[in-house]
């Protein structure tokens, strides 16, 4: 008998649905700053069977969230990074890859960053950024702790598994057909398929070719969008495959002594294979690496006085 049918009854059996009930919105802790939710703690079963050749998604393992968190509704968007760019003066990655539709290949391309991510692209200050590696996400939460006093980090990709799930043990948050995306997700669909690229797409119109402005589907149980699709989000952890043995249990992130060869990357974009998209599906790129299809949202640590009732 496989373990998984077996891990996810008691995952329900342990209530986990219900926690949503316990979801707040805490605001903005800034003008400008990301709109902040808390999830409270609980437990849920982590990862897949199977997965890619030389990308494993499991062995399933039951992981429980100790400590309640905030994690950002929305990606961080333009004008937000804009926000940071303009009082820091960072120096963000650039040579973003994008797709080229004459080469029909994804590719460097000099010059391009955050502010021009691909040939003919102009973002919206909604649109969530991209082009930012994971060593620009981790300068903007130094930087917004800095600004607000408080414990700015990005999410473990346990948290933001069970943040994605919101108590929901199907591949997607919304279910297990991803032709069902477009009335919760921005992914490769039918408005944005083109010629050039021929990997799988949902079979449904969700109105945008491109990215959406974050926000633009609705929420899911735990009151946060765009946890599928729109823009990969950067992780804290550093990647390993199959989850290794002394892989954190309680929420935390995977961390290895000396340098991280790569970092964790989830959620899928709005151009990515639809399988990619499921929530279990695991990422992986070096911490400098840039794309235009690469963003992040923030977590943070919660004060006592924000404790869940």
């Amino acid at each position: 008998m496989s373990l998984r049918p077996l891990l996810m009854w008691l995952a329900l059996m342990l209530g986990v649905p219900a926690l949503a009930e316990s979801v707040q919105t805490l605001g903005a802790d800034c003008e400008g700053c990301p709109e902040m939710v808390a999830l409270p703690a609980g437990q849920f079963v982590m990862g897949a069977e199977g997965g890619e050749e030389g990308r494993p998604e499991g062995p399933l393992h039951k992981v429980r969230v100790k400590r309640a968190f905030a994690l950002a509704a929305h990606e961080v968007t333009q004008a937000q990074y804009a926000a940071f760019i303009k009082e820091t003066a960072h120096i963000s990655g650039t040579n973003c890859r994008s797709w080229d539709p004459e080469a029909k290949t994804v590719q460097n391309r000099p010059g391009y960053d955050w502010k021009k991510p691909a040939p003919g692209v102009v973002p919206r200050a909604s649109d969530p950024v991209g082009c930012v590696s994971w060593l620009d996400a981790k300068a903007y939460t130094a930087w917004l702790s800095d600004k607000t006093g408080k414990p700015y980090r990005l999410p473990s990709e346990a948290e933001w598994e069970y943040a994605a799930r919101a108590g929901n043990n199907s591949a997607y948050y919304w279910g297990d057909d991803p032709d069902a995306a477009c009335a919760h997700a921005n992914l490769y669909d039918l408005d944005a398929l083109q010629e050039t690229i021929s990997w799988a797409h949902v079979k449904c119109h969700d109105g945008f070719a491109g990215v959406a402005p974050v926000g633009s589907f609705p929420a899911n149980g735990f009151g946060l969008h765009d946890m599928t699709g729109n823009v990969w989000e950067w992780a804290e952890d550093c990647y390993v495959a199959p989850f290794a043995a002394d892989v954190p249990m309680d929420g935390s992130a995977y961390q290895v002594p000396g340098q991280c060869a790569r970092r964790a990357v989830r959620g899928g974009a709005w151009i990515t294979l639809a399988d990619r998209n499921r929530v279990a599906w695991r990422g992986r790129d070096a911490e400098d690496f840039v794309s235009w299809i690469f963003g992040f949202r923030v977590a943070r640590d919660l004060a006592p006085e924000e404790a869940l009732r």
